[in-house]
């Protein structure tokens, strides 16, 4: 069984990585990708467990359905608050809470992913390269490090 806990240490330590966040944030921006769909699928590659066709599918509905209820209307206030309010004296203090907010709720995504993995068994695969379910090539491209 897969652990949460571990997928949220190994996706925090990616992200930090030299220019992880912001090639990341470029697909999630301009390409309209998951960071944390990618995050999962980088680390299942390194967990040497490979997906079907049918898991990505699954996968791709979760993050869908949760990033349209949850965490698009968030990052939308947080957007106007910066752009119609930051000359309320406590902004920054506003804007650190939402960015707090936001950052639970995408350990709150992941975690909904992995409890999805728990239900659908993986096969092992010590070659596994889970990102070709979503990124074409060129995308894959633009992510400094996938191991």
């Amino acid at each position: 069984m897969l652990d949460a806990a571990d997928f949220w240490t190994y996706a925090c330590t990616h992200y930090a990585r030299a220019g992880m966040q912001d090639a990341l944030l470029s697909l999630q921006e301009n390409e309209d990708k998951n960071v944390n769909l990618i995050l999962l699928l980088m680390y299942l590659d390194a967990c040497g467990r490979s997906l079907t066709a049918e898991q990505f599918a699954g996968l791709h509905a979760v993050c869908e359905a949760f990033d349209h209820t949850v965490l698009h209307p968030q990052r939308r206030v947080r957007a106007t608050l910066k752009n119609q309010h930051q000359h309320y004296a406590q902004y920054a203090e506003l804007r650190e809470f939402m960015l707090k907010a936001e950052l639970a709720q995408e350990k709150l995504q992941q975690s909904l992913l992995i409890n999805y993995l728990n239900q659908h068994p993986l096969q092992p695969n010590s070659s596994a390269d889970n990102l070709t379910h979503y990124l074409t090539p060129t995308q894959q491209g633009c992510i400094p490090t996938k191991t």
